[in-house]
């Protein structure tokens, strides 16, 4: 399945693409920037947000143009929820052109959804009939080159070699994660081999938390913290990630973490505001616990310099 994705802002895109890699691993995507006036590229879906599109509000002419951007390509088409003009649409016209209302601010569990629903209209092209044999007194033709398709960015493209990657300005939302994750019941399972049931005091804390499956912030200090989404499998923060190692390794520094719930939305917002991209939690686990669990004994660690 290949998308356009359009309209969404970058942290938008940061999210959307930690969804795909984890959900519909094998889908293909393509940011492309919004605008008002051109025709999106040949796509199986697109993902679009109607306000940045300048389509933020139905009329027969937004309609007319909405359907000549899309050119008959299925869509999941993100709303304002406070907005309902585009349910003036006529019902047929939206099936007859497959189109899904989502309606802002989402979950991953209900762009899936949207997403799945759309696909279920995708036209996949038939298989073509056997080729006739060819006599052989007759030549086969020469095979027609194919004509290059679009390129789009794949949620997990294959490894390439150090050595044959070249320096690039590339979308941050194309770049795979590649380090290997570590689930919340598997760090909870390395918690409890440990041959001491104290200790690892903020590990302890992220997995009590983890648990319950709930948004949290942890606050390292008044500008420092760490916004945790079980549900939704990201985190995002404004401290190195150095500092959050230091603090896994000191039970002092870690006592001195406050952990607060917070609700979805606002896990959102505080992310967006402060300035901090979502990235991959089981990921972010992984590398707590190897710089935690798996290191070498050694002496204390220093406390961090913010």
């Amino acid at each position: 399945m290949k998308l356009v994705v359009t309209g969404l802002s970058p942290r938008e895109e940061t999210a959307f693409g930690i969804f795909l890699s984890r959900t519909l691993r094998n889908w293909l995507w393509q940011s492309v920037p919004a605008s008002r006036t051109a025709v999106l590229p040949p796509a199986d879906l697109i993902v679009a947000d109607l306000v940045p599109l300048g389509l933020g509000q139905w009329s027969e002419a937004a309609e007319a143009d909405l359907l000549q951007r899309l050119q008959g390509t299925p869509a999941v088409l993100l709303v304002p929820a406070h907005d309902q003009t585009w349910a003036a649409m006529d019902a047929d016209t939206v099936k007859q052109h497959s189109l899904v209302w989502l309606a802002k601010p989402y979950g991953t569990k209900e762009m899936q959804a949207a997403l799945e629903q759309a696909a279920l209209s995708v036209k996949r092209p038939a298989r073509p009939a056997a080729p006739p044999p060819v006599s052989a007194s007759v030549p086969a033709a020469a095979p027609v080159s194919a004509r290059a398709a679009p390129t789009f960015l794949s949620a997990n493209p294959p490894a390439v070699p150090p050595a044959a990657r070249t320096p690039q300005r590339v979308n941050p939302v194309s770049i795979p994660i590649e380090a290997q994750g570590l689930s919340a019941a598997e760090l909870h399972a390395r918690l409890a081999a440990l041959p001491e049931p104290g200790g690892q005091v903020f590990l302890r804390k992220l997995a009590e938390m983890l648990v319950l499956d709930h948004p949290f912030e942890a606050r390292f200090t008044v500008q420092n913290s760490l916004i945790v989404h079980p549900a939704d499998g990201w985190i995002a923060t404004n401290t190195p990630m150095t500092v959050i190692e230091r603090v896994c390794q000191s039970d002092a520094l870690a006592s001195a973490v406050s952990i607060r719930a917070i609700d979805g939305p606002q896990a959102e917002e505080r992310a967006q505001r402060l300035g901090m991209p979502p990235s991959e939690l089981d990921v972010f686990l992984s590398q707590l616990v190897a710089k935690t669990l798996d290191r070498p004994a050694s002496r204390p660690a220093p406390a961090p310099s913010f």
